[in-house]
């Protein structure tokens, strides 16, 4: 008796491994080469910037759950975060890019810009896939307070390497156009061979003369909501000052603000989305 029920288990282990080859031999030949690739590596990507106010909401409350929950949303393949803390006092020692990831499942980053209340402050980059390469540079501009930054990686998606940039400019209009004019020549000392996306708070609105320059080497995907696209504040907004540009290797699908019952009291700014198409070389 032992021996049939033993041999009765081999045989469904036996159908049960027929299965899955027939399964997955069905799925190569119904997507062959690109179609395969295409599955694991798409042909667009959908670009995220939020300034998350270092987790406390309009309301005055700390909660990491509802900036997940506005990213989680959205499905974003690259996220550019400001105003991130790292096992400061105020966020209770949270390494709040860590939480965060961990609770989507994206690979992430961490630029230490400011050291602050024990820990540090700064920028922060996810990512649905791997990053390859990260490197932070602090703005030269030394009378600020508050040290500025960029934050490049690189992400390699299919047969295509795509920069991503995350910065957040100072409040202050000088500081901020020389932070600009550096944030340029960064990304144009590292080329414009390659897909390209610049993401973040920059702390100027459309008319300023930086915005401008910048507009002439990439596209402000913002500009198709204007007039509006209003990011900043969240519970009323009125400013258009979160951006994300790209070059032209990259085409909009569409852009839109975020603005629901979750993102007006999570931060005090909105979240801005794209969605990018690759195009065809």
């Amino acid at each position: 008796m032992a021996k049939r029920r033993l041999l009765f288990r081999r045989l469904i282990n036996l159908i049960l491994i027929g299965a899955v080859v027939f399964v997955g031999v069905y799925v190569i030949k119904k997507n062959p080469g690109e179609k395969l690739k295409g599955i694991v590596y798409p042909n667009d990507i959908k670009v995220m910037t939020y300034n998350i106010h270092h987790g406390e909401g309009t309301d005055g409350i700390y909660s990491l759950s509802r900036i997940a929950r506005a990213i989680r949303k959205q499905s974003p393949h690259l996220v550019c975060l400001n105003e991130v803390d790292y096992k400061t006092e105020r966020t209770f020692g949270d390494e709040q890019v860590r939480k965060i990831a961990a609770d989507l499942g994206m690979d992430f980053t961490f630029a230490r810009n400011l050291e602050f209340q024990g820990g540090w402050y700064g920028n922060a980059i996810l990512s649905r896939f791997p990053i390859e390469f990260a490197e932070n540079k602090i703005y030269k501009c030394k009378d600020s307070p508050e040290r500025r930054g960029v934050l490049h990686t690189i992400v390699k998606i299919g047969d295509k390497k795509v920069h991503f940039y995350a910065t957040h400019l100072s409040v202050d209009s000088l500081e901020s156009a020389d932070e600009a004019k550096e944030l340029l020549n960064v990304i144009l000392d590292w080329g414009t061979e390659e897909p390209i996306i610049i993401a973040g708070d920059f702390n100027m609105e459309p008319s300023y003369q930086r915005i401008h320059e910048f507009s002439y080497y990439f596209y402000d995907i913002g500009y198709f909501l204007e007039p509006g696209g209003y990011t900043f504040p969240s519970d009323n907004p009125q400013m258009r000052i979160d951006y994300i540009f790209s070059n032209d290797l990259l085409a909009p699908i569409s852009v839109d603000v975020i603005k629901n019952e979750n993102t007006i009291v999570a931060s005090d700014h909105l979240p801005l989305v794209v969605h990018f198409k690759f195009k065809e070389e």
